[in-house]
């Protein structure tokens, strides 16, 4: 077609062929372009191809790995669970564990106290002993040296008597003759026979007791004897693992305002914490501008009387050991507290000295008083 049209179009004029000529040119290089378009697309459409399987296939291996990565974060999570799980059971074992050596340590300080006063009561006796043993070599001395002293007494008045019985018999046998001058003594004569058994002595000192003896063989068993009545009730254990904290409660209301009272010397310097009321609680003490606890060895009634009264309060009704109201913090102030039960205050009571202790707050004191 567009040769014929070239043919029609060369034969009126030059000019205008030429134009067509340069247009033909024209279009085949705009069809050449288009061959080389067509290739183009074709290539494009290959390689778009090409690009699809491969992106199916990159899809189809990061579904896979998005499917592994899903499967090993589940097993992340579940062995993070059973950590979890293993660390609150360690925790609850650990509880336990201190649970137990706060026992252990209570029941090592209640055995070294008893122990101490045994220890101390062995001492006084072993000096009762002593001061006795003394006394009585004193008077072992005495009576040894009164009983020679009272045999050479015997001795003289013995010889007297014989002296005298001597004479009586020569005065006897010289009855019708003129007694002379004494003649000089005599030889020592024969000896006499055995006289007549003497009364029996006074009883000896008791003697020093003996050393102790061999242990002798162990004897057979007897018969199971009778079963014993039932014990005192024994102390307040430790106080157990703390609890989970509760949920907070409503705020109450603003109550009135009370009378301010008279603050004496005596009440800044004690207070009891963690009760029901005024009247009782954990026993803490005002030292060096610090509060601290004291500790529940030897700690009896009337201890408590002192700090009750001390607070206002007709004495003691009930004193408590082993941090039965809570343990506290901080210093333990006193320990080994021994009260009279007259004094004033808790100070003038005799202890071991201020911070000087070997407890811990599992054996806070507290003391309940009488309202």
């Amino acid at each position: 077609m567009w040769n014929g049209m070239l043919d029609s179009s060369q034969k009126p004029r030059t000019r205008p062929g030429r134009l067509v000529q340069g247009l033909e040119r024209d279009v085949r290089d705009l069809q050449a372009h288009a061959e080389h378009m067509s290739g183009s697309m074709a290539q494009m459409e290959d390689n778009l191809g090409t690009v699809s399987l491969s992106s199916r296939s990159n899809s189809s291996n990061l579904g896979a790995a998005l499917a592994r990565a899903a499967a090993s974060i589940h097993s992340q999570d579940t062995l993070l669970r059973d950590t979890a799980g293993q660390v609150n059971t360690l925790r609850e074992r650990l509880e336990e564990v201190g649970w137990t050596v706060g026992s252990i340590n209570h029941s090592l300080s209640s055995d070294v106290g008893v122990q101490r006063l045994q220890m101390e009561q062995l001492q006084v006796q072993l000096g009762n002993v002593t001061q006795d043993t003394s006394s009585m070599r004193v008077m072992q001395i005495h009576l040894e040296e009164q009983m020679r002293n009272e045999i050479e007494i015997l001795n003289v008045i013995t010889e007297d008597l014989r002296l005298k019985d001597w004479e009586h018999s020569m005065a006897l046998k010289n009855l019708t003759i003129i007694q002379g001058p004494p003649g000089p003594k005599g030889e020592k004569g024969d000896v006499g026979a055995l006289g007549p058994s003497g009364l029996p002595g006074l009883t000896g000192l008791r003697g020093l007791p003996g050393e102790k003896g061999i242990q002798g063989p162990r004897g057979l068993t007897g018969p199971g004897g009778l079963d014993g009545q039932n014990g005192e009730k024994g102390d307040f254990g430790p106080q157990g693992p703390k609890g989970q904290r509760g949920e907070r409660g409503l705020k109450g209301e603003k109550g009135d305002r009370g009378d301010q009272g008279d603050k004496t010397v005596e009440s800044t310097l004690v207070r009891l914490v963690n009760g029901s009321g005024p009247h009782e609680g954990r026993v803490e003490v005002y030292h060096e501008r610090r509060w601290g606890t004291v500790c529940d060895d030897v700690w009896d009634k009337k201890d408590g009387d002192v700090v009750c009264r001390m607070l206002g309060f007709r004495g003691a009704k009930e004193i408590h050991k082993t941090g039965r109201f809570g343990q506290g913090t901080g210093l333990i102030w006193m320990d080994d507290v021994a009260c009279v039960g007259t004094e004033d205050t808790i100070h003038e009571c005799k202890f071991s000295g201020w911070g000087k202790t070997n407890c811990g707050h599992v054996e806070d004191a507290g003391v309940t008083c009488n309202t």
